[in-house]
């Protein structure tokens, strides 16, 4: 993971001119961030890509302090498409912040023009997640998008619902582009708690949808299968609002406790089918990642 140099404040006697070659410039230096995964750099490779994080943090610097780059559609592509699907270790902080600087209305048709495009290219990723959630956040933001982006094609709105469907999953300002573009959400209906569930269950289901707080319906440490019905009877039913923190439920199977995740997949498979069904649901729409593990070894205690 290269070190990332602090910005560099452009220098007043090496004034960047936005031509074609800076343009095309901003966007390869963001795509050459060395991967931890790439075989490892020497002291001159280390140097090289050291230099040209630092160049690429200068270009952002600089679009963000020059007046005339800061309502220019071409420099905001530019960024844009200087974001690529890889690993950014925080670099791309710098190029958000630099966008935060653009003109709103610039910025705003630097996103309909690029993003179609960038997701049929390079896919659906955090890098440009990252440079939209600021806009759907914003008041009045997702309504100057979509105006914007009236002249899309349906395979260019198919691209982007794809995208925003995914991304509402964990947050719930892409919403409303996802409606604005014919996507649905899930079903989020409140299913009422049954009277005839123990006084915890019923305690750990409120305190889930009041905080998304997850422990009360694990409070047995010592013996922790003893939390399977109770965690189960939570997940297959409605939550409303919380429907998308359901998949954190399972939380402390996936992260300290991995190793009982057999047990509770045999928990899960002597359910009922339906009730099967509507607990691997809920989490497929919010956590689709957890609900694959959960599949596979629901599947290996069914073998």
């Amino acid at each position: 993971m290269p070190p990332v140099p602090a910005p560099t404040a452009p220098k007043e006697d090496a004034l960047i001119t936005w031509d074609f070659d800076t343009l095309a410039e901003l966007e390869r230096l963001g795509g050459s961030i060395h991967q931890d995964d790439d075989p490892p750099l020497d002291a001159e490779g280390d140097a090289n890509e050291q230099a040209r994080v630092a160049r690429y943090l200068e270009l952002l610097d600089a679009a963000g302090e020059d007046d005339a780059a800061r309502t220019d559609e071409t420099v905001a592509r530019a960024i844009l498409r200087s974001l690529h699907p890889i690993d950014d270790y925080g670099i791309y902080q710098a190029a958000y912040g630099a966008l935060e600087t653009l003109d709103p209305e610039t910025l705003v048709r630097a996103l309909a023009a690029e993003l179609p495009a960038w997701l049929a290219e390079r896919g659906v990723h955090d890098a440009i997640e990252g440079a939209v959630a600021p806009l759907v956040w914003s008041d009045g933001g997702t309504d100057r998008l979509v105006e914007a982006a009236r002249d899309w094609d349906e395979k260019q709105r198919a691209t982007v619902r794809a995208a925003a469907e995914k991304w509402s999953r964990d947050d719930e300002a892409f919403d409303g582009l996802l409606r604005a573009l014919g996507g649905a959400l899930p079903p989020s209906g409140t299913d009422p708690i049954p009277e005839d569930w123990p006084q915890d269950w019923r305690a750990a289901a409120l305190d889930f949808r009041a905080t998304g707080r997850v422990s009360t319906a694990w409070p047995d440490e010592r013996n922790f299968a003893s939390n399977f019905d109770r965690v189960l009877a939570i997940m297959q039913l409605g939550h409303g609002s919380r429907w998308r923190d359901v998949p954190d439920l399972l939380n402390p199977l996936l992260v300290r406790r991995r190793k009982e995740l057999p047990a509770f997949a045999r928990a899960l498979a002597d359910l009922p089918v339906a009730r099967r069904a509507r607990i691997l649901a809920a989490v497929e729409r919010a956590r689709p990642a957890a609900a694959a593990v959960l599949r596979e070894h629901l599947e290996a205690v069914q073998d």
